[in-house]
Order: C-alpha cells, then sequence, then structure tokens
C-alpha cells in the first residue's frame, strides 16, 4: 500500500530521488517543486498528504476547486498548518493574527471589499501610476549600473513594487523597512517550520506590526489622505466586531494580505523571469532586440517559474474531486503552479519561451471569485520592470559561478535566495 503523499510506483519514487511527494521541507521539493507537481498529475493529481490533507496538482481539479467558493471556503490565513509552539500561541493569544482577512472571506463579505478598494488597482490608476514606476526603476537602475556588480534580487527587484504598494497603501517612506520585515516575520509564521526562538520573535513583531497598523489608521481616519488606508479608514467602524460591517481588525488584516501580495509576488516576479532570461543568452538578446517581447517574457515567467506556487481551502461537505472521496472539514493545498507546466495545456511545458501566443496558459494569479485584484499592478510593474533591465542594462549577466538556491516557501511561495548579476561591459 502506498503511504500518504507518496508515488504509486518505483520509477515515480526514483524520480524524486526518493523524497516524499509533498514534504515542503526537503531539498529536493524546495530545488523543483515541478518534478513534484509532474509524477502528482501522473499518479495521484489528488494526494492525500498527511491527517485530513491533501494536495491537488491536476488541472481540472484545480479549476474546480477554485472556481467553486461555496464547498472550498477561504476561510483561512495563507498555509495555516505550521505548528507553533505553547509560548508562540500564548503570545498571540488576543492578537488578529489568525483574522481572515475580507479579500479571503465568503460572498458577500469578499465581493464587497474587492468593490471598495477596486478604483485603486484599476486601469485608469494604474496608468496614472506607470510613470512614476518606470522614473524609479530609472533611478534605481541608473545607480546598479554604476556599481557594475549587485543582486538584482535585493537591489532592484525588491524595492520597486515595495515602494509602489507602500504608496498605493499610504506607508511613510520612513516605515517601509520595518513594515517590510515585521511582514516578512507575519509570512514566516505561517508557511515556514521555524525554530521556538525563532517562532517567538516572530510573533512578537506581529504583535508590533499590528499596533501600528491599528496606529496608522487612528491618524488616517483624523488626518485623511489620498491613499487606501485612509479609503478603509473611513469605511471601518473602528475595534468593534460587527457581522456586516468592516472594522478595523479586518482592515488590519486586508493591510498585511495586501502589502505581501503588493510586494512578495511582484519582486519573486521580475527575479524568477530576470533569471530565466539570463539563463539563456539567445533569449536575454532577443528581448534586447525586440522589447514588443517584453509582456510575453513576463506572461512565460508566471507560467514558468511562479512566485505564487498555491493556495489553501477548507471543505465544508463530503466530496469527490479527481475520482477521490475527500472528507468535510479537509484542508486542501491548491497548488496552481503545477498548471502551467502541464504538457495537456502547454506545448514543451518544461521550456521557457518567448513566442508563446493565446490566452494565459497558467494559474498565476488564481482562477474564480478569488482571482487576484491586483494581477494588472503586477504584470505592469513586472513588465516596466524587464523594459528598464533591457534598456538600461543590455549586457546584463548572471554572476560567474552562480547558482540557484530557493529559499522554503512552503506549499505558497517560490523565491530565489539571491540574484547577483553583472552589468556587463
Amino acid at each position: 500500500m502506498t503511504a500518504p503523499g507518496q508515488p504509486s510506483g518505483d520509477s515515480d519514487v526514483r524520480d524524486l530521488g526518493g523524497a516524499r511527494l509533498f514534504d515542503v521541507e526537503s531539498a529536493h521539493f524546495n530545488a523543483d517543486p515541478y518534478e513534484h507537481y509532474r509524477v502528482a498529475r501522473r499518479s495521484c493529481p489528488v494526494a492525500e498528504d498527511g491527517e485530513n490533507r491533501w494536495v491537488v496538482t491536476g488541472r481540472a481539479e484545480i479549476r474546480a476547486v477554485l472556481s467553486d467558493p461555496v464547498v472550498f471556503r477561504t476561510r483561512r490565513i495563507l498555509d495555516g498548518n505550521v505548528p507553533l509552539t505553547e509560548e508562540c500561541r500564548a503570545t498571540l493569544a488576543g492578537s488578529l493574527f489568525a483574522k481572515v482577512p475580507p479579500l479571503n472571506a465568503d460572498p458577500p463579505e469578499h465581493s464587497r471589499f474587492r468593490a471598495l478598494i477596486h478604483d485603486f488597482f484599476s486601469p485608469r490608476s494604474l496608468r496614472t501610476r506607470e510613470g512614476a514606476v518606470r522614473a524609479r526603476a530609472d533611478a534605481l537602475l541608473t545607480e546598479l549600473a554604476a556599481r557594475g556588480e549587485f543582486d538584482l534580487l535585493a537591489d532592484f527587484a525588491y524595492p520597486l513594487p515595495m515602494r509602489v504598494i507602500c504608496e498605493i497603501l499610504g506607508v511613510p517612506a520612513e516605515d517601509h523597512l520595518k513594515v517590510k520585515a515585521w511582514n516578512d516575520s507575519w509570512l514566516a509564521l505561517q508557511v515556514l517550520p521555524l525554530d521556538p526562538e525563532r517562532q517567538l520573535e516572530c510573533a512578537r513583531q506581529v504583535l508590533d506590526y499590528e499596533s501600528y497598523y491599528l496606529d496608522l489608521l487612528d491618524r488616517r481616519r483624523r488626518a485623511p489622505g489620498a491613499d487606501l488606508v485612509s479609503l478603509l479608514a473611513q469605511a471601518s467602524v473602528g475595534p468593534v466586531e460587527h457581522e456586516t460591517e468592516l472594522t478595523d481588525g479586518a482592515v488590519l488584516a486586508a493591510l498585511r494580505v495586501i502589502l505581501a501580495a503588493g510586494h512578495e509576488t511582484t519582486t519573486n516576479l521580475v527575479a524568477n523571469t530576470t533569471h530565466q532570461l539570463l539563463r539563456d543568452r539567445r533569449l536575454w538578446k532577443r528581448l534586447v532586440a525586440e522589447p514588443a517581447l517584453v509582456p510575453a517574457a513576463v506572461e512565460e515567467g508566471l507560467r514558468f517559474e511562479c512566485a505564487v506556487q498555491g493556495t489553501s481551502r477548507d471543505i465544508t461537505e463530503e466530496v469527490r474531486l479527481g475520482g477521490v472521496s475527500i472528507p468535510a472539514d479537509a484542508t486542501l493545498h491548491v497548488m496552481t503552479a503545477a498548471v502551467g507546466r502541464d504538457p495537456d495545456a502547454v506545448e514543451a511545458p518544461d521550456t521557457f519561451r518567448l513566442d508563446r501566443s493565446g490566452p494565459p496558459r497558467h494559474l498565476g494569479f488564481g482562477h474564480g471569485p478569488h482571482f487576484c485584484v491586483g494581477a494588472a499592478l503586477a504584470r505592469m510593474e513586472a513588465r516596466v520592470a524587464v523594459e528598464a533591465l533591457i534598456e538600461h542594462l543590455p549586457d546584463l549577466a548572471l554572476a560567474p559561478g552562480f547558482t540557484p538556491h530557493y529559499l522554503p516557501g512552503g506549499f505558497v511561495f517560490r523565491s530565489l535566495a539571491a540574484l547577483p548579476v553583472t552589468g556587463g561591459t
């Protein structure tokens, strides 16, 4: 009998170097999760992976789950399956750490909140913002070109979208670094198996993060600006919980998610896409010669090396999915990144190409009612970033001897640890 989360055949086990199919802490999975998705699609597209937990990699099954918010609910923050120590739980007791944000809620709460923030991510808003994004990219690259060697992830792919989303939210420039650190701790506490000391440190930073946002909401309520925090501060009724009204707790939970989605995913989209382009000099040179292909390169980056690998859902009733019976109250890890590597949907799925046409062959921004509200913003930022790179640094290259290493991201993120490059001659 095959163990939960284990391939069904000896050849599959050999393909994975003997690793368990969805051991997200293993070096094999971290180095190449797509090989694990390939094996899962072939042998168990809906795979049991521990007690009351299932992983979905089949394209049809993923679409079915994401299209049905009634049976498959999003009432959770991110991964939510990392066990916390007793001391960590005690520190977070009474906090808003596990508060479900409106963007993850069920309709109609989810729909109302999307409508409320829509204008900040609308095409008209992006058109007015694009010039400032390009100016910021130009300024960063002018400085980096003078240095010659730099970490493209830390020095360019991170600060560009971080500044954009902080400006949308209304986070003052002097607070960007500490807000980033707090947000990293909040994310790590959900998706990474941290040692007890690091867990406790992150928990304390989560409390600082909450205090900061609650104070910012109060300040914007008294002196509003033209930013998203001000809008939400005016819409919020304060700290008391009401079933149908937006509270400070709900706003705080939303701000954490928007900040993470607004910079973490775009940072890794820019870095992962540029990494793939630089791995094959022919691709990079073609892009320099044909800048009109930049949108195609960004779309291929979303498909080939997606910054967000998956999302979670809770099941409200017993259901059959992909021929498998799954009990009520089970948790699903829905690996949306697997869709972009499905050979039944994509020709030569393990090859990064600039000549693909037609509609997107990926679910990099999700699917269904919870499709990412900031998808157009992320695409615009990534396009502007790559356009600026090929203009300022046409001879950009990976640093000699560079070997990619990926940070642990659980079932959620795909991020390089660093991307050292040289500006060329």
